[in-house]
């Protein structure tokens, strides 16, 4: 099977030659496994790995990105530099890198102190280039790999942590909900357009996220996920299966207690089922009928402490606990650092290359 065929096989629970491989790296990971293939693009990397889906991306207007850099912890959201080691995206959140350049902290939210939206100008998806590298990508690797359009976080993060600054949106969900809603349904307006303008240029998939859970539960009670997020999430993915997509949705943490929302509203993979504070296994066996998971390999532990031994002995419990019946796509859990080494990444992709072959 080619990758694309593999891919769409397993998200209609159905068993296709192999367990499907999807990536989650950083830009710098990419990089050293450029140099250990010794190869110079992505998707030759991907071949050596075996990967299956392939993520594009829209990007700032054609006039920002002549200005921008890209950091290898956010590859989808580039940022202009400023003085004093700040960046600035389009939206004009402003982030500093922390004193070990691997993780980011947002220094300033652009409507942290505003009462009104009235003062602030969202981006245009119109703007000139954002689809460009997208489209180009899609008609160049379209025909042999699954393209997934990588959707900036969906509604929360980006309102909550990116545009009004955490504490302060959640406040306004409690306190201000006139707020909180119009700001709710401009991102969402402007999702939808970016998701039809994805599946308009031929992408598979689309990959949304909000980040909703922690290590040991939902980070925003679930009843308030409801009344603001679920609603806004079901008209989003509505417009999007119109267009013939698959939907992908990701959460770190435990979200078990929304997932049969999620189910209901049209969520097709779920990712990453984190397996530091949820059983993949218990994942499939309540709801695989219904869901694809994707992920499953974490990288607090399996990746960070294994060997290429246990790795493998992780890889083969997943996919004999969770492959049956297709509705599996292994992947690492979420962006490695690049003290992983590579040989425990190869393990994940060479282990599913060996042993994930479904017996017909």
């Amino acid at each position: 099977m080619k990758a694309k065929e593999r891919v769409l096989t397993a998200l209609e629970h159905r068993e296709p030659d192999r367990i499907p491989l999807d990536e989650c790296f950083r830009l710098d990971l990419w990089e050293t496994l450029k140099s250990f293939f010794r190869v110079k693009e992505n998707h030759q990397v991907m071949k050596k790995l075996g990967i299956d889906i392939y993520n594009v991306f829209m990007f700032p207007p054609a006039d920002f990105m002549k200005k921008a850099t890209v950091l290898s912890m956010m590859p989808w959201n580039p940022v202009i530099p400023l003085k004093g080691g700040l960046y600035k995206d389009e939206w004009g959140t402003i982030y500093k890198l922390g004193v070990t350049g691997e993780f980011f902290h947002i220094v300033y939210a652009p409507l942290q102190d505003v009462d009104s939206l009235d003062d602030y100008t969202f981006p245009d998806i119109d703007s000139e280039g954002r689809f460009d590298e997208a489209e180009k990508l899609i008609k160049k690797l379209g025909e042999e790999f699954a393209m997934a359009g990588y959707m900036q976080m969906t509604l929360l993060e980006k309102a909550a942590q990116y545009l009004r600054g955490f504490s302060k949106f959640i406040h306004d969900l409690y306190v201000n909900p006139s707020f909180a809603n119009r700001l709710l349904d401009k991102l969402l307006e402007f999702r939808i357009e970016e998701g039809k303008r994805f599946a308009e240029i031929g992408v598979d998939i689309i990959k949304l996220g909000d980040d909703i859970g922690a290590q040991t539960g939902m980070m925003i009670n679930p009843e308030l996920w409801r009344k603001y997020f679920k609603p806004r999430m079901k008209k989003l993915i509505k417009e999007l299966k119109k267009k013939g997509v698959y939907v992908f949705y990701h959460s770190d943490g435990d979200i078990r207690e929304v997932i049969p929302d999620l189910i209901e509203i049209g969520v097709d993979i779920l990712n990453p089922i984190q397996p530091d504070c949820m059983d993949p296994a218990e994942i499939k066996r309540l709801y695989g009928d219904k869901l694809t998971l994707s992920g499953t390999i974490s990288v607090q532990e399996t990746l960070v402490y294994g060997t290429p031994e246990s790795i493998k002995k992780k890889v083969i419990e997943i996919i004999r606990t969770c492959g049956k019946g297709g509705g599996l796509i292994i992947s690492p859990s979420n962006q490695a650092l690049p003290d992983v080494k590579v040989e425990n990444f190869l393990a994940v992709y060479e282990t599913v290359k060996k042993f994930g072959w479904y017996k017909h």
